[in-house]
């Protein structure tokens, strides 16, 4: 009668066994399932990190690397620092931070450190900081600078100070030449040597009288010469073409008639007129300050500038010689291209006083109608051998004005892109080249107003202005005569 009791007390304690292996079971079940997990996330963060994958579904990619960007990026051979000054709260720098991240990812030979200027105000003084949003740029003991923390500047910069090498780019002297050292406003050129340095350029004078060209020279330069050159230097200067030299020759109206003489030999010609455009003058303007609307797409100098280019007493920039046709010291013309020229309504004027007046007006026999080149490029090659790569043939780019390269000039619409490009081009830098020209798609320029824009918009607004009062006064009239 007792044993189902004594079975009964016998199962408890084994079912109570079994229960309390089950829990324990399922702990074990549940701490083996979290340090897999762990492991997994931990392996997973490792790869994520080890290889940046991100997906831009934006149409133009706006957050990621471009093709040129990884060309840069992939060709740096030293290690580049950026250090970017910004205020963590001001949204402005949240897209040079991704693009910084973007970049150090990509390549080990970039690191960056982003520095709330309010809280490492020591550390902003150590590197002259003095303003919210610079990033200053290092590498192999160059330095550049740049502004209000912009992404679309970070990779030209970049490029501009990892090159290996500087190129020479010497301006000639002793013929009156503009002042690349003067900063005076008005009449200096500084600025524009301050661009071509930091483009990582180095920039000389030369004289040709004593010196000759550099064998280093890479571009030789004359900026605005108003004296004439001696026999000499013209000797020196035609060495340096013949042996495959490039050459930009700036020359304002009726300046180095030597210089101008010498040129026409190998198809160039600066005319002794100089440029009229009242429709394209700027807004209260004198009629010899004008913009130069007309630009070649198929010439690398234009194509890179962002607008119109601002001339103040130009001259006419003709090429005289066809591609085929033979020039002096046995070159043969291959390429020609007039690349900026004014517009349909400008002529240049063979009266002499208008470049010190800036008052003429048109006429024909004298005069010259439009469009004038004023920006023109000639190549040449040895004529028995013409099918050498563009940039070890001869190169000239004639330039018919001074005055956009001034401080005064350069800033103003396509001039800092003239001035710049002009030399990337010459020089061979396709990277900076190519980098202007993507910088530009994204950039708007000053906003200028010509004469005839400003005429327009006047009689347009006092037009409108009184049709809307006649329509009301019209409405008016009909509301009391009618529906009174």
């Amino acid at each position: 009668m007792d044993r189902p009791e004594i079975k009964g007390e016998l199962q408890a304690p084994r079912d109570s066994r079994e229960q309390r292996g089950s829990i324990w079971r399922n702990y074990a079940v549940l701490i083996y399932s979290v340090i897999a997990l762990g492991a997994v996330l931990i392996i997973a963060n490792m790869i994520i990190t080890e290889h940046n994958v991100r997906f831009d579904l934006t149409p133009d990619k706006k957050y990621s690397l471009s093709d040129f960007d990884k060309r840069v990026l992939s060709g740096l051979t030293h290690p580049v620092k950026v250090m970017a000054f910004v205020r963590t709260e001001d949204p402005a720098y949240l897209q040079l931070a991704d693009l910084l991240f973007q970049a150090a990812a990509f390549t080990p030979r970039l690191t960056y450190q982003v520095i709330d200027v309010n809280k490492a105000p020591g550390l902003a003084h150590q590197y002259g900081v003095s303003s919210y949003g610079e990033v200053v740029v290092e590498s192999q003991g160059r330095r550049r600078d740049f502004d209000n923390a912009r992404s679309d500047l970070l990779i030209p910069a970049i490029l501009q100070i990892s090159s290996d090498t500087s190129k020479h780019i010497d301006f000639t002297v002793g013929h009156g030449e503009r002042d690349l050292y003067d900063t005076d406003h008005n009449t200096g050129y500084s600025e524009w040597r301050n661009m071509l340095e930091q483009n990582n350029y180095t920039v000389d004078q030369v004289s040709l009288f004593a010196s000759g060209v550099p064998d280093n020279c890479n571009v030789l330069v004359t900026l605005g010469p108003s004296k004439d050159f001696l026999p000499e230097e013209l000797t020196e200067l035609g060495k340096f073409l013949k042996r495959g030299g490039h050459f930009v020759a700036i020359i304002d109206p009726y300046g180095s008639p030597s210089l101008v003489k010498f040129l026409q030999q190998y198809g160039m010609d600066f005319t002794d007129q100089t440029l009229v455009d009242p429709a394209y003058r700027l807004t209260a303007g004198e009629i010899l300050t004008t913009q130069i609307p007309l630009r070649a797409e198929n010439n690398t100098i234009s194509r890179s500038m962002s607008a119109p280019a601002v001339f103040s007493l130009a001259r006419g920039v003709n090429i005289t010689l066809k591609p085929g046709a033979a020039a002096v010291d046995g070159l043969q013309v291959v390429l020609t291209n007039e690349f900026l020229r004014s517009s349909h309504e400008s002529w240049a004027s063979g009266d002499v006083k208008a470049i010190t007046t800036g008052i003429t007006e048109y006429k024909p026999g004298r005069d010259t109608k439009g469009p004038i080149p004023v920006g023109s490029e000639i190549d040449l090659a040895p004529a028995s051998d013409i099918h050498i790569p563009v940039q070890q043939m001869t190169r000239i780019v004639g330039i018919g004005s001074s005055a956009f390269g001034s401080n005064q000039f350069i800033e103003m619409l396509g001039n800092r892109d003239l001035a710049v490009g002009l030399i990337n081009e010459m020089a061979g830098d396709e990277m900076l080249i190519a980098s202007r020209e993507r910088l530009n798609k994204g950039e708007t320029a000053a906003f200028y107003v010509t004469s005839r824009q400003s005429n327009w918009l006047a009689y347009s607004a006092a037009g409108i202005e009184t049709l809307i009062l006649v329509l009301i006064a019209v409405a008016v009239f009909v509301r009391r005569r009618f529906f009174a």
